[in-house]
């Protein structure tokens, strides 16, 4: 009896001290999807064809975000030299045409996509008949160390795969 309920004990602290720290993590499924949603919406009010989300293009993404957290830049270059072809073919992704938006600050979804929509440039990325999938990152800079110049970073690759 008292091992079990030593055992029980444990586990309750166990509990108690982990799942705050991994309610801090971010869903970044959800936050692809939600994403993926609000790009199509935007695209279905100008006629466009909705895109799909692509595993390797959210690895690109993902990796691209969390490396300008981790390292403290805001470049569609990375400190590697890469660029986001560069970036698509290294995750497997056999691309015909390949875009990338950028976003730091905006904390939420709707916020990034809102505001990538009045740049000229990154509404042209998200509207462009020609780009069929997509990918998503997200990212936090890390509470340890030395606090970079955002608190959220955000990556969107377009692409169109070779046919």
């Amino acid at each position: 009896m008292r091992r079990s309920l030593a055992a029980a004990l444990v586990v309750i602290l166990s509990a108690g001290i982990v799942a705050p720290a991994l309610a801090q993590q971010p869903d970044i499924g959800r936050i692809q999807k939600r994403v993926l949603k609000l790009v199509n919406q935007q695209r279905s009010l100008k006629g466009q064809r909705p895109l799909v989300l692509d595993d390797r293009l959210n690895r690109a993404a993902q990796a691209h975000a969390e490396n300008m957290a981790k390292r403290d830049f805001f470049d569609h270059q990375a400190p590697d030299g890469s660029q986001v072809a560069d970036r698509a073919v290294r995750a497997g992704y056999p691309w015909r045409l390949i875009g990338e938006n950028l976003a730091a600050g905006h904390s939420s979804e709707r916020g990034v996509v809102n505001g990538w929509m009045i740049s000229p440039a990154h509404r042209d990325n998200m509207l462009a008949p020609d780009f069929t999938e997509l990918g998503v990152g997200y990212a936090r800079p890390s509470p340890e160390g030395r606090q970079p110049k955002y608190g959220h970073y955000w990556t969107v690759v377009f692409g169109a795969p070779a046919r």
